[in-house]
């Protein structure tokens, strides 16, 4: 019996694997997931039986999860929570939850959850869902630092990799959005459309709301600066539109606003990999740090959780890589140069990986694409010498 535990709390984890695997009628088997977005994939991977989600931290997005994982005829999932009212059972029950988990966690209320599951899950064919993409999400609560620029670069980079419909770019920076600019789209549906179409949301429909870029054929969910949404919109709904995508593509690249809320991290949840961004310079690095120490508590560890230095340049004066990684006690994952040529080809309406591939975060870009897909790079590191960059400059003005 595969088993597959979901919490974000390493106490409610441990308690419920150590009651599992007490049950010495079944041969069992478990894994665990510290969030929702690392278990989408699993589930399908282990090809998970029963699952126990503990959704404390976490109720709307779990609520959609559910939902999913609980689609598939030979798979029982159990909720727990902190606090357990009758509001909650209704929800999960009408949700596709078939047991409810109280806390703190008795082992004999989990064996026999387990003891009673054996009968019925044998009952199934096994039927497996389509296995969900990954998404990646760019944070950071201080603005102007470039996250914006990565996304968007990263998400076409991707997508010239990949090719078809793959890869997909959703703008939720609903504050300040700047992705529809930044290529130079006419969407005619935006963000808005999908938050009031959320219930009814599916694979189909958010392409319909989506604008394809035409040099790439990325599909992008923006957001118009005309009519800002504001904060008052519920977590579930940005949490569904992710969901979907999910589900839809391969790749997922999320922009978001640069405000460490309860939003952004429902929306980190469901996320295989947060990609935080900072510049070498110490107001960037000191928000940098603050942001890494609120989401280690949350639970975020370095697999998921990355940091990327912009805008790097090498200076006497400057703060190095290997003293920002001191600093702030986290693995660098990339280091982007700094480029003039990104302000210019923000300025055109043109991701700079199109408008100069040969320019050094042009270079970069396609080093953390490497990265992301898991592939070897064949790629050195990029130390221009004077002839090489005037050669790189002449290049680019001349359009070759």
């Amino acid at each position: 019996m595969r088993i597959l535990i979901i919490s974000s709390q390493l106490n409610f984890r441990q308690q419920v694997q150590a009651a599992c695997l007490g049950v010495t009628e079944e041969n069992v088997s478990v894994r665990t997931a510290e969030t929702i977005g690392q278990a989408l994939e699993l589930a399908v991977q282990f090809e998970a039986e029963i699952i126990f989600m503990d959704l404390t931290r976490n109720v709307e997005a779990g609520m959609i999860a559910i939902k999913q994982l609980a689609n598939v005829s030979n798979r029982l999932v159990v909720v727990s929570i902190d606090k357990l009212s009758t509001e909650f059972m209704t929800r999960s029950v009408r949700a596709g939850a078939r047991e409810v988990l109280s806390q703190p966690v008795q082992e004999d209320e989990v064996r026999e959850i387990v003891k009673k599951a054996g009968p019925l899950l044998n009952n199934h064919s096994t039927a497996q869902p389509a296995r969900t993409g990954k998404a990646i999400m760019f944070f950071s609560s201080k603005g102007g630092v470039g996250k914006t620029t990565l996304a968007t670069n990263l998400a076409i980079s991707l997508q010239n990799r990949l090719g078809g419909k793959q890869v997909a770019l959703i703008d939720a920076n609903t504050q300040a959005p700047n992705i529809s600019p930044m290529l130079d789209l006419r969407p005619e549906r935006w963000l808005r459309d999908a938050i009031a179409e959320y219930k009814r949301l599916d694979g189909e429909l958010l392409a319909e709301l989506m604008t394809v870029h035409p040099k790439s054929g990325l599909h992008v969910l923006a957001h118009s600066t005309d009519n800002p949404l504001g904060l008052d919109f519920s977590e579930d709904q940005l949490s569904k539109i992710l969901l979907v995508s999910k589900g839809s593509f391969e790749w997922t690249i999320v922009d978001t606003f640069p405000l460490l809320s309860s939003l952004n991290l429902s929306m980190m949840d469901l996320c295989d990999e947060i990609f935080l961004v900072t510049e070498a310079v110490v107001p960037s690095l000191r928000s940098a740090k603050y942001n890494l120490e609120v989401l280690k508590k949350a639970g975020f560890n370095e697999n998921k959780l990355r940091v990327i230095i912009n805008r790097y340049s090498s200076f006497k004066g400057n703060v190095e890589p290997e003293l920002v990684q001191e600093t702030l006690a986290w693995p660098i994952t990339a280091v982007i140069p700094y480029d003039m040529s990104a302000t210019i080809s923000a300025n055109n309406g043109e991701p700079v990986v199109l408008d100069f591939p040969n320019s050094k975060i042009s270079y970069g870009v396609q080093k953390l694409t490497d990265l992301v897909l898991g592939v070897e790079t064949n790629m050195n590191d990029f130390e221009e010498s004077f002839l090489q960059k005037n050669f790189r400059i002449a290049k680019q003005l001349l359009g070759i």
